[in-house]
């Protein structure tokens, strides 16, 4: 899409989303008109005031949230950076949700103030508040923060393959603000606390490039020297290693089931043999004493 057609795209879905809170907006300055020309007692011009004042705060609040959704979403489609790293999939919700409390926020001081309630001494409340609900959630303030900086710092991305400490590999799902979900190689969902991921080793196979280098292990039973890289000395094999490239990381599992089967076929055509472990039981009847 072209930067006019998307202009006037944004342009038509902020009427879209502004057009209800407007509409009653002005009905809002028409009813505090009417309220201020009829012959009323002040009482009632006041209390009507104050409820006015609370309705449009709203309305302003509203209009704030739906318009600043809207260009959160026009960015994130539209703009060319979002869309070639992801920013936009990994912190628009994020920013959606701060958004959205910020504006909450301030519409709520603002009504507060103007009912003359004293908004320092709520505030100071509210932080010891806060304070005990932080001592008593540890884990999930640490999880957020830890999804924070994961998000900051990038260590891996949406649709990127990572391999956890623990030896579990998958692609990632999401980043959430308390967990990540990989979808692993099983086609089962791994969720993993943000903490974790920023305390371990994380290993990520999409960076630098997609290639993944593959070794394979190989045992040979053989009088003679083999062609190959001599890793140790077994009880029964000389044990060599065979290095080949992946041409990507999600074919890796295909690329080593190949290689097994040409290098088997290749030792039955040259006669080396596979060794077997075998084991020999050997029972002895208990003799009377």
């Amino acid at each position: 899409m072209s930067a006019p057609a998307g202009q006037g795209a944004l342009r038509k879905l902020l009427v879209q989303a502004l057009k209800r809170p407007v509409t009653y907006a002005l009905l809002l300055i028409g009813a505090y008109a009417a309220v201020h020309r009829l012959p009323v007692q002040d009482g009632w011009t006041a209390g009507l005031d104050d409820a006015i004042f609370t309705i449009a705060v709203a309305l302003l609040g509203l209009a704030a949230i739906r318009a600043y959704g809207v260009l959160l979403a026009w960015y994130s489609t539209e703009s060319p950076l979002p869309a070639e790293t992801g920013v936009a999939r990994e912190f628009g919700p994020l920013l959606n949700r701060l958004g959205t409390i910020f504006v909450v926020v301030a519409a709520t001081i603002a009504v507060l103030q103007h009912f003359n309630v004293n908004v320092q001494s709520l505030v100071v409340s509210l932080g010891v508040g806060s304070l005990a609900v932080g001592l008593a959630a540890q884990d999930t303030l640490a999880n957020m923060f830890a999804g924070f900086t994961l998000m900051l710092d990038r260590p891996f991305r949406i649709g990127e393959r990572i391999q956890l400490s623990t030896g579990e590999v998958g692609d990632v799902e999401a980043i959430g603000m308390r967990a990540t979900r990989l979808k692993t190689t099983d086609d089962t969902m791994l969720i993993i606390p943000n903490g974790v991921l920023v305390k371990d080793r994380v290993v990520n196979h999409s960076r630098p490039s997609r290639h993944l280098t593959t070794r394979l292990d190989v045992g040979v039973a053989s009088d003679r020297p083999p062609v190959a890289v001599v890793t140790r000395f077994g009880d029964l094999v000389i044990q060599c290693r065979l290095v080949f490239w992946a041409r990507d990381y999600t074919e890796q599992g295909l690329a080593l089931s190949d290689v097994h089967e040409e290098v088997y076929r290749r030792f039955r055509e040259a006669g080396i043999e596979m060794p077997l472990l075998v084991r020999r039981l050997v029972q002895e009847e208990a003799r009377p004493a």
